[in-house]
């Protein structure tokens, strides 16, 4: 490896998951602290636009889990070859990984363009104000969508070369071109057109767009994990298909996490925008209070890939408790503060009194499940870095789908709204005991990826 801070096969598993946790957690931080600037100027612009772009992002995250299928499987096989000291089939891999986030992207763009408004009516959006500004949205960020997917594949590369800071580095560069670019373009300030929600929109992509710029420059020119400069530039069928083939349990969990977001929003919808808005605001507040579980989480993988790849089971064992341990308890401390506070955070994103008085109650349901959550991201994530992304996949249909969907549309018929919020929050408490049953069995010990005979790139 051309790094040896990159080789986590050595040394202390608990600085390794330091080292790349923490600049995953001031990424993730950082990305919200935009999203929360974001939607605090948009929220100026009224519910109807704070629901609108609420509503739009959970369908493009939607979406967005075919990016999430190639960039872990990617991670995961790009990982585990760096483990085994096999440089140029890691270099080979990520550059099919690449190829297919482009692939994919072009896709999603030309079949959700048209679909765009049909997705909010699915979801029972029926405001007028919504379904306009959702629909521009979603339009501009889908014919930009590519720079999401190579994003995702960009960033999953470098962690799983033990590389989170440039990741964390580069990600700073795009969100200040995004800060700045936000009231710029959502009120016309300085000569720029007042676009609104679209500014919004325009804001993310070119942000994140200089962002993938910045990163395929690093693999070109020898500054990351892995080099794209001595890789040969081709398609291999074969390669894609072991990346889909991992990746496609990933997106599939994505998938099925995110329809549950849909189904609630589809059981909330009818109670009207200012109960959507309430949803939205502490689904951005679940997000950003999450960040510590899913950089522990993302720390994981890698960690467990490496060292499976090297042949060290004990190890791999070790970093995935420890991980647990920590991000567990970490969140619990996080949720018990918004469980005292929650008209607070609530209160930062609109001075709605009726939304915040709704948010708080949801607050008050969601919290005591964060350590729960963390479990499942935690043990998920560790799963997947040995190969396991099936069994995440299941478990995260019958938690958040079967039981999570399944008593929201139940106990809103009997105790209304707050039928919504217990179901919610029953599921997450749910799919982190599964998760960690299944982790307990052992099963995914017995996975091979690694390729002991090199293939030639």
């Amino acid at each position: 490896m051309k790094k040896a801070r990159g080789d986590l096969t050595r040394g202390s598993l608990f600085r390794h998951l330091l080292r790349l946790s923490v600049p995953i957690i001031f990424s993730y931080i950082l990305q919200d602290a935009f999203n929360i600037v974001d939607m605090i100027f948009v929220g100026r612009l009224g519910p109807g636009a704070i629901a609108a772009v609420g509503v739009s992002g959970n369908l493009l995250r939607l979406i967005g889990v075919f990016s999430l299928g190639v960039s872990t499987g990617a991670g995961i096989i790009v990982a585990q070859y760096l483990g085994a000291r096999n440089l140029a089939q890691a270099e080979h891999v990520a550059m099919q990984a690449i190829l297919l986030s482009v692939f994919f992207s072009v896709g999603v763009t030309l079949v959700g363009y048209p679909l765009a408004e049909h997705g909010l009516r699915a979801v029972r959006m029926v405001d007028p104000e919504v379904l306009r500004l959702g629909t521009t949205y979603m339009h501009i960020t889908l014919a930009g969508i590519s720079t999401m997917f190579v994003s995702f594949t960009l960033g999953s590369i470098f962690r799983a070369g033990g590389d989170s800071f440039t990741p964390m580095i580069v990600l700073i560069f795009s969100t200040l071109i995004n800060i700045v670019l936000d009231p710029l373009l959502i009120f016309g300030l300085w000569g720029f057109p007042k676009l609104g929600v679209a500014g919004s929109a325009y804001a993310t992509l070119i942000g994140r767009g200089a962002g993938v710029v910045v990163l395929l420059y690093l693999c070109w020119t020898n500054r990351a994990p892995v080099s794209l400069r001595r890789v040969q530039r081709r398609v291999d069928f074969s390669e894609m298909l072991d990346i889909l083939r991992l990746g496609v349990y990933s997106s599939m969990q994505g998938f099925w996490r995110h329809f549950s977001r849909l189904g609630f929003l589809w059981v909330i919808g009818p109670y009207g925008k200012t109960i959507v808005a309430a949803y939205t605001i502490c689904m951005r507040l679940r997000i950003l209070v999450m960040n510590p579980g899913f950089g522990i989480a993302n720390s994981v993988s890698p960690l467990v890939g490496q060292n499976l790849g090297a042949n060290q089971m004990e190890r791999a064992e070790r970093s995935t408790k420890i991980a647990n341990l920590l991000g567990a308890a970490l969140m619990a401390v996080i949720g018990a503060v918004f469980l005292i506070f929650p008209r607070t955070f609530v209160g930062i994103f609109t001075p709605d009194t009726t939304v915040i008085e709704i948010g708080a109650v949801y607050l008050q349901f969601l919290s005591p499940t964060f350590g729960f959550i963390a479990f499942s991201l935690i043990l998920g994530r560790a799963l997947n870095g040995a190969g396991d992304t099936r069994s995440p996949m299941v478990i995260t249909l019958v938690s958040q789908v079967g039981v999570g969907l399944g008593l929201v549309i139940l106990l809103s018929h009997f105790i209304g709204l707050n039928g919504v919020w217990l179901g919610i929050a029953l599921s997450n408490v749910v799919q982190g005991i599964v998760m960690w049953l299944w982790y307990r069995t052992g099963r995914w010990k017995t996975i091979e990826l690694v390729k002991r005979v090199p293939k030639t790139a």
